[in-house]
């Protein structure tokens, strides 16, 4: 089995939908329930296997008697918070929820949900004789505590685990709420800039990972910690490519997402040009009736208008009146569909936006670290490719004779096959700033060129590479004896 690890997503949302709350606790009408799972990722069989957390950890059944949204302004207007939103409820710029994706390998949290039992995912096969195993409730509450004690348990709206999707895990809904009594996601979860933001994010992924650690679950690899100390470059690289692996993954999924967004992007612009013409139809039934409605009463104002007309204008009249209110009514209702429209279609673009920006950035860390692998692998093919070009003529050497031996008398070649390892330990001892240690090294190996002096170290613009051969150069010159000469 591959090493299990865990997953922890989190988005900032400007507040949280009705949509979004059937979503997580599985809220729909039959209708909706085919609307909602029509690539059939649901298994309604295990629908009643989901439960949430409570105040005080306590495990119990979904509760659909309240929606999340007012579950949002139930728990601000008891501690007399303040929704930043509140101006804007059409137009909303504040994040205002933060919405947590928890869970880990497929293996492990199926273990833990359905122990040896097994699910059959083909769609519309009935699972309904599965059973919720105690140990995914003990891990669910050990994430619930981790929350609780990263934003207090005041702070959680929602806490729903989902048994009846592929993988199990849970939702988790918090509202940022600063020391101060005020939403801001920026305070609580970012901070000044995006270095502080990186760290609190590795904090909190590393506060999941130990009590995850339990639970066989470990903390899915970063870049951001690759260079850990007594590490060898075999392990480092190898760190690397798990790294880059982990990384792929992500895009891979960041691909997903950004293309089914892109779907209901397009639906969504399906949806508000159609609103669009129903409007613009209304509108110009409207004006007819209203046009119409107009000449009856002219006809009625005219006193020459005779009786018998006078009452099959009235009838007229009142068919219009019906008419107009009901296209009054339409056009209302239209009205308000195409302002939550295109309120969705703002969501799913900055939802887009942000997908897309933090798909950029994993494939500038893939990038990076790739890059990191490559200079790895030259490094060491560059090494053995040294040690073979000195041990090939440290055994040709001898044959030599002795005209053509002088030729290579104080080189860099026969320096480096007589106290080549010691020439290398010295320039990289040089390399992190060492002097007086490199100096002591170089003396203690029989070397007498001296300490290379007070301003010796890397200029900040001089290239990693050049910098490295003045290093060995430098480290040549050291482990020189005393009274001999370098040949260029």
């Amino acid at each position: 089995m591959e090493e299990q690890k865990q997953v922890v997503h989190f988005q900032a949302k400007k507040g949280f939908t009705t949509a979004q709350s059937n979503e997580h606790q599985r809220d729909w009408t039959e209708k909706g329930w085919e609307s909602a799972n029509a690539n059939g990722r649901i298994d309604r069989s295990r629908v009643n296997l989901n439960f949430e957390i409570v105040k005080g950890g306590k495990v119990q059944p979904v509760d659909r008697s309240r929606s999340i949204p007012q579950k949002f302004q139930d728990n601000i207007s008891a501690r007399g918070i303040k929704d930043p939103n509140a101006k804007h409820p059409d137009d909303p710029k504040f994040r205002t929820v933060v919405d947590f994706i928890i869970s880990g390998s497929h293996d492990t949290l199926c273990r833990m949900a359905f122990g040896d039992q097994q699910i059959d995912y083909t769609p519309g096969v009935s699972n309904s004789g599965i059973t919720r195993n105690p140990e995914i409730e003990d891990w669910a509450k050990d994430m619930y505590d981790v929350i609780c004690e990263r934003f207090g348990e005041e702070n959680i709206l929602s806490f729903v685990v989902h048994l009846d999707e592929r993988s199990p895990h849970i939702h988790a809904d918090i509202i940022p709420v600063t020391p101060d009594g005020k939403i801001s996601f920026s305070r609580v979860c970012c901070g000044p800039d995006k270095y502080e933001f990186r760290r609190r994010t590795l904090a909190l992924h590393d506060a999941f990972a130990k009590v995850n650690e339990k639970w066989g679950l470990r903390r899915g690899d970063s870049v951001a910690v690759t260079h850990r100390k007594h590490q060898s470059t075999e392990e480092y690289r190898r760190d690397l490519s798990n790294q880059c692996s982990t990384l792929e993954r992500e895009v891979g999924e960041k691909s997903a997402t950004l293309s089914d967004m892109n779907w209901k992007i397009s639906q969504a612009e399906k949806k508000i040009k159609s609103l669009g013409t129903m409007i613009s139809n209304l509108t110009e039934d409207r004006a007819r009736v209203e046009h119409e409605l107009d000449e009856i009463q002219r006809a009625l104002e005219d006193e020459n208008t005779p009786r018998e007309e006078r009452a099959s204008l009235t009838r007229q009249e009142l068919s219009l009146e019906k008419k107009l209110e009901l296209i009054l009514d339409k056009l209302a209702d239209k009205q308000v569909k195409l302002k939550l429209a295109n309120r969705q279609l703002t969501e799913l673009q900055q939802q887009v936006s942000e997908a897309q920006e933090e798909k950029n950035d994993l494939l500038k860390e893939i990038d990076k670290a790739n890059k990191e692998k490559l200079e790895l692998s030259m490094n060491k093919a560059t090494s053995e490719a040294l040690w073979t070009v000195v041990n090939e003529f440290n055994n040709v050497q001898p044959s030599l004779s002795q005209e053509a031996s002088a030729l290579f008398d104080g080189t860099f070649l026969q320096d480096m096959t007589s106290r080549g390892m010691n020439i290398i330990a010295c320039a990289a001892v040089l390399s992190m700033g060492m002097v007086d240690q490199a100096t002591a090294f170089a003396q203690n190996c029989g070397g007498g060129g001296g300490h290379p002096g007070s301003g010796w170290g890397k200029d900040p613009k001089e290239d990693e590479r050049e910098w490295m051969r003045r290093c060995l150069a430098q480290s040549r010159r050291m482990m020189k004896p005393s009274g001999q000469r370098m040949k260029r």
